[in-house]
């Protein structure tokens, strides 16, 4: 009894943006959660969610129950700028060029650094992976530690807000979570798969039991695969690195004594500098060549980091300094003999769609036979940036959605399975008005593939939870922080959380700053009243992006 109080000891918040009457909503929470603990009860008594499906569902789809392998999925995501703990370290094979590598001057100061290194660790190793885990459905999944090198040790507090998430789940569609230190302690045999699929493509897989080989994925999730593949995409142009500079102990003393760096250093009086140089000096040429507008993307994006829509001249001078000062410094000093032939320092520039009508996210599924399997389309939503924030979705509109999509979620699926791919698959296409269309996609244009669990994939699951047993068939899935702890929020927003409008598909509490971080789903009746029900909640939680 004294562990269950002390989880659940009630203290009035310190800080708290909104009125009293909250802060007595969250203590009265408490309180009830602290009954329900006892008596065994479920998360606050609130509704259980039913997904439509679920990725374990999805991998067994037309297999006799139990045959075929047992499949792990790996949530955690990595990056290429920084190591987020000091056992799961950055991809220097498979090279993410995400807003952490675009963004990041290369001269950032430790202590800056040292938070960057943390909040990425939070957003890829507990918000992302939190959401897919919420569709991953019953079959494992792993979790890296974002907490192994805090004073306390291992303790993998990620492990306990996750399983407080999947708790909102029907037992039958909960995910077994397992939380390791670093991938290579990841046992197979104690998990009880014989495979594992993973959100990423993680330098520390390679070499372990996959359903899908990391070179073939990686491959698949370039956007130089997408211009070259005969799908209806926009016309591009590549920008291609031929080769790469010398190892660090074949330049100079400089190099030699920081051969894990992210670039080149500046100090370096060898052959890497002059080669470094020569390229960034050949590239920009052909960039400052390019007629506007044009959109420009790095060969493997992230959220949407690493993709340019340069329209205007104050566009074009900010992404000539963004590449040359930090981008290709970074890029091409990460090309090495291990990752070349993956071309990962490509550049695509491309057309831009004129006047589309439609920007739309197609989320399906490709199973081991080829089968197409629709899950839903969505409206993507995107900041100033052109980076994703979140979708929306009419459920009742989904009939007449996939009789559209249909033929060229087919095509795309016969492209994938031509390379041995099975598992989730998210497009995004603009569409335009009959006549504007591209490589025979009709008005379709394909402008990114993400061959992998999308931002998008819970709120494709939620149609029968939100839209036919509750009537709620608009929703809109984004990203909040804000200063309370999930009870205050539960609390805070108690009324529509035991009606089944929201539903908290990741959240992380940050202990040290009160600062909770989450996505949510919202659902209502009509897409006015959905308004009114994501202006409450940013009322009180500002939004973010992953």
């Amino acid at each position: 009894m004294e562990d269950i109080a002390s989880q659940h000891a009630v203290t009035w918040p310190k800080s708290s943006p909104f009125d009293i009457q909250a802060s007595i909503r969250e203590v009265v929470s408490r309180l009830v959660s602290l009954a329900l603990s006892v008596l065994g009860g479920e998360e606050h008594g609130l509704p259980q969610i039913e997904l439509d499906t679920t990725l374990a569902e999805l991998y067994n789809h037309g297999r006799p129950q139990g045959s075929g392998p047992r499949i792990g999925f790996v949530a955690s995501v990595t990056n290429s700028e920084v190591d987020q703990t000091s056992k799961f370290i950055r991809n220097t094979k498979y090279l993410y060029q995400d807003s952490t590598f675009i963004n990041t001057p290369i001269d950032m100061p430790p202590e800056q650094r040292q938070k960057l290194r943390r909040d990425v660790a939070v957003k890829y190793q507990s918000l992302i992976a939190q959401h897919d885990a919420f569709a991953a459905g019953n079959m494992p999944v792993i979790f890296v530690d974002p907490d192994v090198d805090s004073p306390e040790g291992a303790i993998c507090s990620i492990e306990e807000d996750a399983e407080r998430t999947m708790e909102s789940l029907t037992k039958k569609q909960r995910p077994h979570v397992r939380c390791y230190a670093a991938l290579d302690q990841i046992s197979l045999g104690t998990i009880g798969s014989e495979l594992l699929t993973s959100k990423a493509v993680l330098d520390g897989l390679d070499g372990m039991p996959l359903a899908v080989d990391l070179d073939t994925i990686s491959f698949l999730n370039s956007k130089a695969a997408l211009c070259e593949s005969g799908l209806p995409s926009p016309k591009t142009a590549l920008v291609e690195l031929n080769a790469y500079s010398d190892p660090p102990e074949y330049c100079c003393d400089v190099c030699r004594s920081s051969s894990g760096s992210v670039t080149i250093p500046s100090g370096c009086n060898g052959s890497r500098k002059t080669w470094l140089n020569n390229n960034i000096a050949r590239t920009m040429s052909q960039i400052a060549a390019q007629r506007l507008p044009f959109v420009l993307k790095n060969q493997q994006t992230f959220g949407g980091g690493g993709t340019f829509v340069i329209e205007t001249q104050k566009e074009f001078l900010e992404l000539q300094s963004a590449l040359s000062t930090r981008i290709l410094p970074k890029l091409y000093s990460q090309v090495n003999v291990h990752n070349a032939h993956l071309k990962p320092a490509t550049l695509i520039v491309s057309e831009m769609v004129r006047d589309p009508i439609g920007d739309w996210g197609l989320t399906f599924f490709v199973t081991r036979t080829g089968e197409c399997i629709f899950l839903a389309v969505t409206q993507q939503t995107v900041d100033s940036s052109k980076a994703y924030i979140g979708s929306t979705i009419s459920y009742t509109a989904q009939d007449k959605l996939k009789e559209k999509f249909t033929p060229i979620m087919h095509q795309i699926g016969a492209w994938l399975s031509s390379y041995g791919y099975y598992g989730p698959c998210g497009a995004d296409i603009l569409e335009t008005a009959p006549g504007q269309g591209s490589n025979d996609g009709g008005n379709f244009h394909i402008v990114d593939l993400n061959v992998r669990t999308t931002g998008s994939l819970v709120i494709c699951l939620l149609s029968s939870h939100f839209s036919k047993r509750r009537g709620l068939h608009e929703a809109s899935a984004f990203a909040i922080s804000v200063k309370m702890t999930r009870d205050g929020f539960i609390s805070y927003f108690r009324r529509q959380m035991e009606e089944g409008r929201i539903v908290i598909a990741s959240w992380y509490e940050d202990r040290s700053s009160g600062v909770s971080y989450g996505k949510v789903i919202v659902g209502a009746e009509t897409q006015d009243a959905l308004a009114r029900e994501v202006a409450k909640i940013k009322d009180v939680a500002p939004e973010i992006h992953f």
